[in-house]
């Protein structure tokens, strides 16, 4: 309501986008996001190199031929890269983004000045519903104003969920598989009425829905309260997204024809890169988000404060609402 031609000129979410975007960069290593992963034609480039990573690998392990056999009951991944070269290949770029972004929530939390709460369970169970139920994008109970500025719609919220959960469930599905393939030695291919099956399609419709609806919605949204970095951001992981859910339907509809091997490759290449950009895309917020939102239970518990020193026979400490030291002991 303040922004222009309002005599204040203040446009507040276009002012806290600004931040989240220097927070991206601030808290990540390196803190200049490695050109690989910069922009489309960075993407581009990692596409193309996760698959020619891929690509050797096959050839190296069954042939070029490989990629073109036709599968008669259903195709393995391991029929074209065994399952140790595999687990490396996927491996090393997951503990990468692992590590960059457990070290990126750390000094987020630190400079946010968490460290001076006592973390607890409910503030920490707290936090997981929140987050599951997505309350704050409820707009304060009125839901937001998205993609217009005029009226209030649960539309961008329910396309949260679909994303959500259907990320959640493709993961569940991944876990199964290797619950089965490790815990009880069932291989793939697996049959259609499978956990990892039924998860990994179900968790891929709500994924490609979820995120072709929200890009539908991203190109209709205001330019008004809109970053221009940002917005290459949203899209970028909408894109992504997409993209992942298409390739791994398209991989379970043709795993018993010839294309079989093409198409997972793809899908594969895709994995990857995702795994290896994680850290520099938009994905991180989930980390910085819900980082955030354990500070404000605790800040709104006002549990004990736990940073104190004696100096001088005066106690001082922090107050659990207050950055500054307050002398004469805790309040």
């Amino acid at each position: 309501m303040y922004t222009e031609p309002h005599e204040f000129a203040l446009n507040i979410p276009v002012v806290l986008a600004e931040v989240r975007v220097h927070d991206y960069r601030r808290y990540v290593w390196p803190r200049h996001e490695p050109r690989l992963f910069r922009g489309w034609l960075g993407v581009f480039s990692g596409s193309l190199m996760a698959t020619l990573i891929l690509l050797v690998a096959t050839v190296v392990s069954a042939g070029f031929s490989a990629l073109f056999k036709g599968h008669p009951d259903a195709g393995s991944p391991y029929d074209l890269i065994p399952y140790p070269v595999l687990l490396v290949l996927f491996l090393l770029p997951a503990v990468f983004s692992v590590v960059v972004m457990a070290a990126a929530g750390h000094q987020f939390w630190s400079e946010t000045g968490a460290t001076r709460y006592r973390l607890t369970a409910r503030s920490l169970w707290r936090a997981v519903r929140y987050a599951s139920e997505l309350r704050y994008l409820r707009g304060g109970g009125n839901e937001c104003y998205y993609p217009g500025d005029e009226v209030p719609s649960a539309t961008r919220r329910t396309l949260h969920g679909l994303v959500a959960y259907g990320f959640l469930i493709c993961v569940v599905s991944t876990m199964s598989a290797g619950i089965m393939q490790d815990v009880f030695s069932i291989r793939p291919p697996y049959p259609i009425v499978s956990v990892p099956v039924i998860t990994g399609t179900v968790g891929g419709i709500g994924l490609v829905i979820g995120s072709a609806a929200l890009l539908l919605l991203k190109a209709r949204a205001s330019r008004v309260t809109s970053v221009a970095q940002m917005t290459i951001k949203d899209y970028g992981l909408l894109v992504a997204l997409t993209f992942l859910g298409v390739s791994g339907l398209a991989t379970l509809l043709v795993r018993d024809t010839p294309a079989f091997g093409i198409v997972l490759l793809i899908h594969l290449a895709a994995v990857m890169l995702s795994l290896a950009s994680a850290p520099y895309s938009k994905f991180s917020h989930l980390i910085y988000r819900f980082l955030a939102i354990v500070r404000d239970n605790l800040e709104a518990e006002g549990n004990a404060v736990i940073n104190s020193a004696e100096k001088g026979g005066v106690h001082v400490g922090l107050s659990a609402h207050s950055p500054r030291p307050i002398r004469g002991g805790n309040r």
